[in-house]
């Protein structure tokens, strides 16, 4: 009998997939099956590099694997998964940590498609596959810049327009608030335009839908005016109290653009950063008036070192940790400015090395609630949420199941003591998720979430992972 095992052994890894077999539900390069359709790109077996994520603790070997070359590619195997009741996921870079995008049936490669088609003053017309760090490069060298960036922008823009994208940038909302218009292929094979004023159930079901109701292969974003140069600081705290005090005073001042926390063994520290054209520095005096903590650093940077600089720094952990190859059992969780003080005071004296490591971060980023737009993004009910992070990495590369069962266990009693207190799950991370607990977290907007599964995945096979459906 063929099977994928003993074809993969006898012709190897990349060999191109002909059909399915519909009987002993295999993918085959020969044999009698009902034959794939005719792609623009390939349909391979190669599943090498693409069977995990960042967690590096979930391990999931796609049957097969679409490199497409065209939206039509992606239309048709959809369509033919859909017919077999195969499951389809997408896969940007990988960056999520639970499995979220990886899958047993068909993953779609979108790495294979990333063309910037156009950049104007205010917009840029992208592929999903291409990442942020393209289209930041590209819209620098006309001095422009999208609005929103992650810390780390090597992700791909349908990636972080699944989950939402949040920034250091506090008062402008999340990457999903700063879409003009989608590509989507649904869970029917359909190719799709929307926004606004254009299909907009589809368009709000599926910025941070968590891939549940489509594959977003091309979006027009919000691009803004870049400044040249960037104005950093780092202060470092004692205490608690008075790093939250100079948090709240930097956020209620409204003088500095980017604000964030990380915590640097174990010490509260406030990072914060504004843009500025070298012709009008701005004055540390005036911005730092008044603030308790100790200035680390105040250093100007060019643009895209700035927004680079997480990426920079994972460069470095690659080559002297290899951090791609730690387990990573990532905490996120959004709390409620209410409560955020408590919680925060409560976990990170607890926290210790083995909870981080030396690849990892704690970090807390607020946000303004009233700037978030998108209704799929559950965020607590607060006029400021707090995205806390534990990022914690393993101390050395390869498999780990203890380490990463440790983590997950404490990952899940932090989120049981976060959602007491008013927290809401941030899907990138890792944590155990049944069918009840993505009720409660969609809420209200269940029935919602219910109905538009049914209008644009029918099936249900769209992005397992989750485990949402």
């Amino acid at each position: 009998m063929l099977t994928r095992r003993n074809l993969l052994t006898g012709l190897g890894l990349g060999v191109l997939v002909a059909g399915f077999d519909p009987v002993g539900r295999v993918w085959a390069a020969e044999g009698p099956f009902d034959r794939v359709p005719q792609l623009d790109g390939e349909l391979v077996f190669d599943h090498s590099g693409v069977s995990t994520d960042n967690g590096q603790y979930v391990i999931r070997e796609p049957l097969a694997v679409l490199r497409p070359k065209s939206v039509r590619d992606i239309e048709k195997m959809i369509r033919f998964c859909r017919k077999h009741r195969i499951k389809v996921a997408t896969r940007g870079r990988g960056h999520s940590t639970h499995g979220q995008g990886l899958v047993a049936g068909l993953l779609i490669d979108s790495r294979w498609l990333a063309t910037i088609h156009s950049i104007d003053r205010d917009r840029a017309d992208v592929d999903a596959g291409a990442t942020w760090l393209d289209l930041t490069r590209a819209g620098y060298r006309h001095r422009l810049a999208p609005p929103v960036l992650t810390g780390y922008i090597g992700l791909s823009i349908g990636g972080v327009l699944s989950m939402g994208g949040v920034s250091s940038t506090n008062r402008v909302g999340l990457a999903v608030d700063h879409v003009k218009e989608l590509e989507v292929v649904t869970g029917e094979g359909r190719a799709v335009r929307c926004s606004r004023t254009r299909n907009r159930a589809l368009f709000d079901a599926v910025l941070a839908g968590v891939g549940q109701f489509g594959v977003i292969t091309r979006a027009i974003v919000d691009m803004v005016p870049a400044l040249p140069m960037v104005r950093s600081y780092v202060l470092r705290y004692a205490d608690l109290p008075t790093f939250f005090k100079d948090l709240r005073t930097l956020l209620t001042r409204n003088e500095i653009e980017d604000v964030f926390a990380q915590w640097l063994g174990g010490v509260p520290h406030i990072f914060a950063a504004t843009a500025f054209d070298p012709s009008s520095p701005p004055s540390d005096t005036h911005l730092l008036r008044e603030l308790s903590g100790s200035v680390a650093q105040a250093a100007s940077l060019d643009f895209l070192t700035y927004v680079e600089r997480v990426d920079t720094q994972v460069d470095d952990l690659r080559k002297s940790i290899s951090w791609d190859e730690l387990v990573k059992p990532w905490f996120d969780v959004w709390l409620p400015g209410s409560t955020m003080e408590r919680y925060v005071s409560e976990v990170v004296p607890s926290l210790t090395a083995r909870d981080v490591g030396a690849g990892g971060w704690v970090l807390l980023f607020p946000i303004q609630r009233s700037k978030l737009t998108r209704p799929m993004m559950r965020v607590p009910d607060d006029d400021w949420v707090f995205l806390f992070d534990i990022l914690t990495a393993a101390e050395k590369p390869g498999p780990d199941p203890a380490f990463a069962k440790e983590m997950l266990a404490r990952n899940n009693r932090l989120f049981d003591r976060a959602r007491q207190l008013g927290g809401v799950r941030y899907p990138i991370g890792s944590m155990d998720f049944g069918a009840r607990d993505w009720a409660a977290h969609y809420g209200e907007r269940w029935p919602e979430v219910q109905r538009a599964k049914r209008a644009y995945d029918p099936d249900r096979i769209l992005t397992p992972g989750p485990g949402i459906f």
